[in-house]
């Protein structure tokens, strides 16, 4: 692994575990256990490894965002990625335009990895969804 993948794992932990919504959610060893997922996807060889990054990555993603709807106390109708982030949207959390972005860099580019046979990351793309994660949960935390 990199050391800027290293550094930027570690800055994600940092931050959720210092979230006040996450601090004390019975759900922070499962998010801290997704993280390290992410790391130790590397281990796998190329795309198989890739598609790990990705998969752990988002469900990191999900389950933050689950929990602060949670801890905020409002509902999604729809217990996914989407769903959360239609309740932040519309609780003023992300701006709309923020929603689309990450409606095709983050739910759509997971959705088809996730639901599409043979459809495999590159290194670029999985590392591009790591980023706009962390960008995603910088944005909310900020707002939070």
């Amino acid at each position: 692994m990199s050391h800027k993948k290293k550094d930027r794992l570690d800055t994600l932990r940092v931050l959720i575990g210092s979230c006040p919504y996450l601090y004390n959610s019975p759900r922070l060893a499962d998010i801290y256990g997704e993280i390290n997922r992410i790391a130790s996807s590397d281990q796998v060889p190329r795309h198989n490894g890739w598609l790990l990054a990705v998969l752990h990555t988002t469900r990191t993603l999900d389950t933050v965002l689950s929990e602060i709807v949670r801890c905020k106390g409002w509902t999604a109708h729809t217990p996914n990625l989407n769903g959360y982030l239609v309740v932040l949207r519309n609780n003023g959390i992300v701006f709309s335009s923020e929603k689309r972005g990450y409606d095709l860099e983050l739910v759509h580019v997971r959705n088809k990895y996730m639901h599409e046979a043979g459809a495999m990351p590159r290194l670029i793309d999985a590392n591009k969804i790591l980023n706009e994660m962390h960008a995603c949960v910088m944005t909310i935390f900020s707002r939070l």
